[in-house]
């Protein structure tokens, strides 16, 4: 009797001991999570059982840095949330486990915590590329769509990487033939479609695609994306330049930042994006007043980037200002905190360059800048195969009832031809004889005035590269006696690069239809009277005397964008100033007849041969090159005047006027 009660006893100890060494199960701690309402008390759950991982199996132990680190990422605990998704990936390395969709899940959470903590950090899209390996590995097409939506945002800023993130997303949309895909999923690639439209400069699209993202995520209470979705939102608004629409946006982001307080970065985005918005509107007190707001919050943010962007930023805005010494006191702030990083604003080293007083460096800022946005501009010609987004677009909308046969094969087909024609254009001109006569017209005239503008840009620039040349090389050689009046050329000729790289920004969006017109109902007599002081200021600073003549109807209603239309008389009266002999006239007139409004701007001699009088509207075209390149400009102004006037369903062009020059005549319906 007593052994056999001393037996009872042994073995109940021994069962109590078990049960304190080894802790609850892993299915146990999973049961208590699915009982645990708030996230808060399940990642605290998740921490108390970390020192019990080691007696799961590595499988387990795998899933439970997985649930840790996923809930780290809720919270916002970002690096917390990476070293989680690390240690379940290093434990599917080192104990050879098979390639898993836990596996291909760990790859991309942690590819998305790393990247919220540094958006230049290049680990991020590695292991969304081995995500999608081993997603293919185990076959399960679910995953590889979800993977391909994630990956194909790295691809993106490769050489050709459009048309490969293209071809990515055609297996996605296949996929979604067979199978009905999750809403997560179709939330990612709504998501990489904004980005992607956005890399290729249609701003419209990637704001509409990531509304669709945003409403999406904002059904699923996926508080991550939305923060993300109201941040893209800003950048794809300023990318339209509808500064309206931003500043909405960047209340809806302080609205937000209120109500989740755990997105502590928040606050030092939205002064920082306030700031790049106040800068699109040049004022650039309002802009330093955001950003030196902005760094009270960096103790508050994990996200280095947005940190180093925000010193940067404020350096270049103190300079702007001409705060010369606030601006290179920040800028060595900045390299005192990431001493081994590059900037992130290239203009970052044409003030370190003046710092340091060397300026073979400024000069070399200044010729990767033009650089830069000559290769931006030059991309988007590269990238035309974009067109094609209008097949995707219908693709995107047909997510919801999974039917795109037909839609792929349209935007496989296309994507194909397009890729083609840009690559092997050659070939194709050699094999001409085999093509249609009308598609041998179009693509021969595509290409022709591909080549004649990029040829005329390529001279336009090298004009003003030129004398930044020799100014840099008189600074070199210690020629120039006044230095600082040579930066300010410098700068001029900067700002003449500029100017031509806006206009051609705003001839590439109104040949894609990105133009924007605000079209509002005003009276235009009434408008055009409080223009008249400043258009006559404007061409009687020039030695030219200005009328206007006016024959409207009173409280004539027209709709326009009222701002389009001053643009263009300003580019006309701009062109009439530049090219009219001194003493000379310059005259507006305005009427109406019927459903028509006719506008015209007319000036004295010189003026035009007849050959001349329908070709001044191409663009770049000069009717006497050596006279008219002294006179400066771009040689888009007439151009672009076409284009706003073509945008408001008008038509525009020119003949020879009453006083001896040129008269451009205008017609709009009313």
């Amino acid at each position: 009797m007593n052994i056999l009660l001393l037996i009872k006893i042994t073995v109940f100890s021994v069962s109590c001991l078990s049960s304190v060494s080894f802790g609850q199960s892993f299915l146990e701690l999973k049961s208590q999570l699915q009982s645990t309402k708030n996230d808060i008390d399940k990642l605290s759950l998740l921490q108390k059982t970390e020192s019990q991982v080691a007696h799961f199996n590595y499988t387990e132990q795998s899933k439970y840095w997985f649930l840790l680190g996923t809930h780290y990422e809720k919270q916002r605990q970002l690096n917390d949330a990476v070293t989680a998704f690390t240690k379940g990936i290093n434990l599917h390395n080192s104990h050879n486990l098979s390639p898993s969709s836990l596996l291909v899940n760990l790859h991309i959470e942690r590819s998305r915590a790393a990247g919220s903590v540094d958006y230049y950090n290049t680990t991020a899209c590695e292991d969304r590329e081995k995500a999608l390996l081993f997603a293919r590995e185990i076959s399960q097409p679910s995953l590889i769509a979800k993977s391909i939506a994630y990956y194909a945002k790295c691809l993106q800023s490769e050489e050709h990487g459009i048309s490969n993130s293209l071809k990515l997303f055609d297996e996605a949309f296949t996929i979604a033939k067979t199978q009905k895909l999750e809403p997560l999923i179709k939330q990612i690639i709504y998501n990489q479609a904004a980005s992607l439209s956005f890399r290729a400069l249609i701003y419209d699209k990637a704001y509409e695609y990531n509304e669709l993202a945003h409403r999406a995520f904002t059904a699923t209470n996926d508080t991550n994306s939305v923060y993300v979705s109201i941040i893209n939102a800003i950048h794809y608004s300023s990318a339209l330049v509808d500064i309206e629409l931003a500043k909405q946006h960047l209340a809806e982001l302080k609205v937000f930042a209120k109500k989740h307080p755990k997105f502590k970065g928040a606050m030092l985005k939205f002064y920082y994006l306030s700031a790049k918005i106040a800068q699109l509107e040049e004022d650039w007190p309002l802009s330093i007043s955001f950003l030196e707001t902005g760094l009270t919050e960096i103790t508050n943010s994990q996200n280095i980037s947005y940190i180093q962007a925000t010193y940067e930023l404020l350096s270049i805005s103190y300079f702007r200002v001409g705060n010369i010494e606030k601006s290179y006191q920040t800028l060595l702030i900045v390299e005192q905190l990431y001493p081994n990083k590059k900037p992130i604003k290239q203009e970052i080293l044409l003030i370190k360059g003046m710092m340091t007083n060397k300026p073979d460096e400024i000069a070399i800022s200044a010729f990767k800048l033009i650089d830069k946005e000559k290769q931006s501009k030059n991309r988007f010609v590269r990238q035309s195969n974009i067109q094609a987004s209008k097949i995707f677009d219908d693709n995107l909308k047909q997510l919801d009832n999974i039917i795109l046969e037909q839609k792929l094969t349209v935007v496989l087909v296309s994507t194909f031809l397009i890729i083609v024609i840009l690559i092997v254009f050659s070939y194709l001109q050699i094999q001409r004889k085999k093509l249609a006569l009308k598609e041998k017209h179009f693509m021969d005239k595509l290409l022709t005035q591909k080549n004649k503008v990029l040829a005329d840009v390529s001279h336009e620039l090298s004009t003003p590269l030129t004398v930044l040349k020799l100014q840099v090389e008189s600074l070199k050689d210690n020629l120039e006696e006044d230095v600082q009046a040579s930066y300010d050329a410098l700068d001029n000729k900067v700002s003449d690069i500029e100017n031509l790289i806006a206009d051609i920004h705003q001839l590439a969006q109104s040949d894609v239809g990105a133009l924007q017109l605000n079209i509002e109902s005003f009276d235009l007599n009434r408008t055009l009277g409080l223009w008249e002081n400043e258009l006559s200021n404007f061409v009687n600073k020039n030695k030219l005397t200005f009328e206007i003549n006016r024959d409207l109807p009173n409280g004539l209603l027209v709709s326009f964008d009222r701002d389009r239309v001053k643009q263009v008389f300003i580019n006309l009266l701009t062109n009439s100033i530049k090219y009219t002999d001194k003493p000379g006239k310059v005259k507006l007139s305005a009427s109406a007849k019927g459903n028509t409004l006719y506008l015209s701007i007319e000036d004295s001699a010189p003026g035009i041969l007849d050959k001349d009088l329908a070709a001044i509207f191409e663009r770049l075209y000069r009717v006497e090159s050596s006279r008219s390149r002294d006179t400066g400009g771009s040689g888009l102004g007439l151009a672009i005047c076409k284009s706003l006037i073509e945008a408001h369903s008008g038509e525009v062009y020119a003949e020879h006027s009453k006083l001896g020059g040129l008269k451009i005549v205008i017609q709009l319906p009313i």
